[in-house]
């Protein structure tokens, strides 16, 4: 039995209809139910993908614990709550949280770009309407005036131009130029996203500031801040140039574009990566990356560090790093230092985030599914001296250490020494190589620690069409995190199906007078508020017998319940 949960403050990756990607306090989704796509990995696959989520738990009271992994990841979860590894086998199986420390368990090696990707924001999105004039070379199209001076009007029509709060959104074209009222500088309506927008947008966040009518970045480096005024001035924006003995400051005046900047990514201490930047290109996410880590950051041979104040951004960063495929981990300490482009001095605790290659250490290891190496050899005709022979290992003992877990995780190119071997004697290594190149990595779990927090506590289902996915991605970095089984509701009659999944690649025998399963009762002290029955449609009332999953009468699989 499965028993995840976790507080309504926790953090979930989902993607929704009306918003795309973005993070979502788990509490809000499940008492909602907001329809959800899971980001989340095909047990048989190991391919991250977005599953519909099928259903909204809302568990007891429990204890909350937080669990750290090696990079800096962390989830607040029930101690029971699990969290996913791989077995003997290859096959993915689950840990509970209070037993996980120093296991390896699995993280996102790459996230899945967005159903629902764009290829422009639209600067409609980020005004105010009573603030705005459109203009459109075509005309605007049908414009109420009731509410535009008299004297005005004329001014409107000439210009071929209405205040937008006087034009219907939908109706409004594509092809249009978009300006703060009593403004002549004017944007279009769409903004290509481009790789120098997402660079432009990453520096202002790592280095910038914004009032309401200018942008200012300052820098030792003179070719960033270059780099920077010439995105601008291919809209045709004015800047001013200030320098000193220490530093350069490069100031864009532009009420319109602040508003647009300040809109996506904040200002002051709450600048962050704006949550639909993760429904953007790569080649956006790549520039916006790499603007960060000019702008705040140190390279080095092996890894860049982007450093900053601010933990919400610490956080989003470890996702864009995943997204990108790179490595990330995060770490804090309390620092002293001087910012330049304020010319104070700041104490208080700095946040690191690290970002590194697929080679980095970190990523190279995986547990061992000895079982499974063993069965590979065994079909592959190989003895251990056979095997190590064509592996180029000079003892036999290389490959008796990994089959008979002398350790408990291998690195990747081992794995990969045995995949290619066994692939060229004939044998099928799909499950090994699955694990090589699916899009799920491996970290050590550093601590499970109990905190003070004691309280309700949710749960996502992801089983689309019965598939059991069962996990979905939340916490500080993205962890998996599995899901719990549904719950039988206060006023359901009837006979309750089992049912069971096999997530491992071996066979489970399950022999009569076996214990399979536990029910657990929770006693409401008053009546429930909304009993499961036929007033909420509910499929499963009174059934007789085991029956099969009713998911495809619900509305979003084109059903009517």
């Amino acid at each position: 039995m499965v028993h995840a949960s976790l507080p309504y403050d926790e953090e979930v990756f989902l993607w929704t209809p009306e918003g795309g990607f973005g993070f979502y306090e788990i509490g809000d989704i499940v008492e909602n139910e907001r329809s959800a796509r899971a980001v989340a990995f095909d047990p048989q696959t190991l391919a991250v993908r977005t599953h519909q989520v099928t259903d909204y738990i809302e568990n007891p009271t429990k204890r909350i614990y937080r669990v750290t992994l090696e990079s800096g990841r962390e989830v607040l979860v029930t101690k029971d709550h699990n969290l996913f590894t791989l077995d003997e086998q290859g096959g993915v199986t689950r840990i509970p949280s209070e037993e996980a420390e120093g296991t390896a368990v699995m993280v996102p090696k790459q996230l899945p770009q967005s159903p629902s990707e764009r290829r422009s924001i639209d600067v409609l999105d980020y005004v105010e309407p009573t603030e705005t004039t459109i203009y459109a070379s075509d005309g605007v199209g049908s414009v109420d005036d009731t509410g535009i001076p008299s004297g005005s009007r004329r001014h409107y029509e000439e210009n071929n131009s209405a205040p937008l709060d006087a034009v219907p959104r939908l109706a409004l074209p594509d092809e249009l130029e978009v300006a703060f009222k009593q403004s002549d500088t004017r944007l279009p309506r769409s903004i290509p996203l481009t790789r120098s927008f997402g660079w432009m947008l990453g520096f202002y966040i790592a280095e910038g500031s914004a009032r309401r009518k200018q942008i200012q970045v300052a820098n030792t480096d003179q070719a960033y801040l270059e780099r920077f005024a010439r995105f601008f001035e291919r809209y045709d924006a004015s800047s001013s140039w200030q320098e000193d003995e220490r530093i350069t400051r490069l100031t864009v005046c532009s009420a319109l574009w602040s508003k647009v900047i300040r809109e996506l990514a904040g200002s002051g201490d709450e600048k962050n990566v704006p949550e639909q930047a993760f429904e953007w290109p790569r080649p956006v996410l790549e520039g916006l990356l790499e603007g960060l880590l000019d702008g705040d950051g140190c390279r080095r041979e092996e890894r860049d560090t982007l450093y900053t104040a601010n933990p919400a951004l610490a956080n989003r960063v470890m996702y864009l790093t995943a997204r990108l495929g790179k490595l990330g981990s995060v770490y804090s300490r309390e620092r002293e230092q001087h910012i330049p482009m304020s010319d104070v001095d700041w104490e208080g605790e700095m946040w690191a985030v690290d970002v590194s290659g697929e080679r980095h250490k970190r990523g190279q290891y995986v547990p061992v599914p000895s079982a499974l190496l063993r069965d590979l050899r065994e079909r592959a005709d190989m003895r251990m001296a056979d095997a190590a022979d064509a592996m180029g290992y000079s003892s036999k003992s290389s490959i008796s250490n990994v089959e008979n877990e002398e350790y408990e995780t291998v690195k990747r190119e081992t794995l990969r020494r045995f995949s290619e071997t066994y692939a060229e004697a004939g044998v099928d290594t799909t499950r090994l190589d699955q694990i090589l190149d699916g899009d799920v990595r491996f970290e050590r779990v550093e601590s499970v620690e109990e905190t003070d927090r004691v309280e309700p506590t949710y749960d996502l289902e992801v089983q689309p069409n019965g598939r059991t996915i069962e996990n979905f991605l939340g916490g500080r970095g993205g962890v998996f995190l599995s899901n719990t089984a549904g719950l039988c509701d206060p006023g359901y009659e009837g006979q309750i199906t089992l049912e069971l999944s096999n997530l491992g690649t071996a066979p489970v025998a399950l022999t009569p007078g076996m214990r399979i399963s536990q029910l657990t009762f929770t006693e409401l002290k008053t009546p429930a508020d909304r009993p499961y029955g036929a007033e909420r449609g509910s499929k499963y009332q009174g059934q007789s017998g085991p029956q099969a999953s009713k998911i495809q009468g619900d509305r979003e699989f084109g059903g009517e319940q």
